[in-house]
């Protein structure tokens, strides 16, 4: 039986029509206004409080915004919509303009038949734990006549209400004042792009011809129907790889349908390792501005072995990306993310951000003077498989099963599922997904032996407990 969705600090996502609808949003983002209007800084802030809302190309966003705006102007909130922008502009947008607060509609790499919505705070921050125990409390204790809501707009009136060019601009030279433009430029770069018909699609075209690159784009459109399956896996990048090969590109570049993920693809058509997004990014952030890391439980080791070039720790904490950015505050870390093409660049952005990944790793190829597959080949070399499986059983007993079946692990972490890890640099971590009702089996090692014998294992585990 499929796990009903839950708000978590990843956001809420569900199935249209299903476990998301216009009610739905609409009583969360009743929860959600009166979080923002209970929040000390914004009691004290004398004006009327405004909040950003911004979404993907989902078609069904536009049914979100309705049922948002409802609720917030029902509350006394204003509003300013900017349309289709990826999520990593919305965290700088309400930070750098001063809204009180954000909201952005996606499912991120979730199928297109999902939608889902994230909470900003004024300081560009995903809601933390106990926000997100708030708005389910308000929601959970709304009243009948609370929650009336109408249903009276048709879902094909989608389209994008307003031109967000200065909103996008903004984004953009952020991320130009803090990377070298002039060295790019000097290479005139050749890159395909797969926008995969959503939010990145417009900006991340804008930024690249600030960069004085020759730009050919796939799958362009933001009209929510997405040529492929959503999350930028190399199992789903064959159109890009194509295309990468036919206009003799120097790199491709796919995002996601929110642009906060990247994965690159060398000149070769060849689709990188997710991993290798955040491993190049570090070793680009750490060769001008040595730091500790921070990266989540699942991340390849290669950012640890980068981080210890340069003489510096890597800190590992939960997954989801309000974890890495926490933990990185606490540290003061120049950079972190996460294995799933997830930059984070505090310079910029506090936020995942597919803008900030294309151009920390133009200014690394500008510097090093090597190709992309060059420069994926000087990294450490694993082999990393990522699974996503049905579980149902009890995860407690899951785990019990596991420590005994894997006791020649010389360590065990249960901050986050459980990983187990072993002398050979090999390791194995089994947890819950965040936003999917899916369990993730996520191994490294040196050779595929290895990860076949751990994940071999596991499994058997697992379908015994079932």
């Amino acid at each position: 039986m499929a796990t009903k969705p839950k708000l978590t600090v990843s956001g809420y996502r569900g199935i249209w029509g299903e476990s998301l609808d216009e009610k739905i949003t609409f009583e969360f983002g009743l929860a959600f206004a009166r979080v923002i209007k209970n929040c000390a800084e914004n009691k004290n802030n004398g004006g009327k409080l405004k909040i950003l809302i911004g979404q993907d190309a989902r078609k069904t966003g536009s049914l979100m915004v309705r049922a948002f705006s409802r609720a917030l102007e029902k509350e006394g909130l204003e509003i300013d919509y900017v349309g289709i922008i990826p999520t990593p502009s919305i965290l700088l947008l309400v930070k750098k303009l001063s809204y009180a607060g954000g909201i952005i509609i996606t499912a991120s790499h979730n199928p297109i038949e999902y939608n889902g919505f994230k909470f900003v705070t004024r300081e560009g921050l995903f809601f933390d734990q106990d926000k997100i125990d708030e708005v389910k409390k308000i929601r959970d204790n709304l009243n009948a006549e609370e929650k009336e809501y109408t249903n009276n707009i048709n879902e094909s009136s989608f389209e994008p209400l307003l031109d967000n060019s200065k909103f996008r601009e903004i984004h953009i030279n952020e991320v130009l004042k803090n990377v070298d433009v002039d060295l790019i430029k000097k290479n005139k770069f050749k890159v395909t792009l797969d926008p995969i018909n959503s939010a990145g699609s417009i900006i991340t075209q804008e930024l690249l011809s600030q960069f004085d690159c020759e730009v050919n784009v796939i799958n362009v459109e933001q009209n929510g129907e997405f040529a492929h399956e959503a999350e930028p896996l190399a199992k789903n990048l064959s159109q890009i790889g194509n295309a990468v090969i036919a206009n003799k590109s120097d790199i491709g570049f796919a995002q996601d349908p929110d642009a906060d993920r990247l994965v690159i693809v060398n000149e070769k058509g060849e689709t990188l390792s997710e991993e290798y997004t955040i491993a190049l990014a570090v070793k680009n952030v750490l060769s001008k501005n040595p730091s500790d890391v921070v990266v989540n439980m699942s991340t390849s080791r290669v950012c640890e072995d980068i981080a210890n070039s340069f003489g510096k720790k890597l800190f590992r904490c939960k997954i989801g990306e309000l974890n890495v950015v926490n933990k990185m505050i606490e540290i003061r870390a120049e950079i972190g993310g996460e294995g799933n093409g997830g930059v984070i660049y505090p310079k910029i952005n506090m936020a995942r951000d597919s803008l900030v990944g294309i151009a920390l790793i133009l200014e690394l190829i500008s510097k090093e003077n090597k190709t992309i597959s060059e420069l994926a080949k000087d990294l450490p070399q694993y082999l990393v498989r990522k699974e996503k499986v049905t579980f149902d059983g009890n995860m407690d007993i899951l785990y019990m099963e596991l420590k005994k079946e894997l006791s020649d692990a010389n360590s065990v972490d249960m901050l986050d599922g459980i990983r187990f890890d072993w002398s050979d640099f090999s390791w194995i971590h089994i947890r819950r997904s965040n936003t999917e009702p899916k369990m993730w089996i996520i191994s490294e090692a040196k050779d595929e032996a290895q990860i076949d014998y751990l994940f071999e294992k596991v499994k058997l585990i697992i379908n015994n407990i079932k």
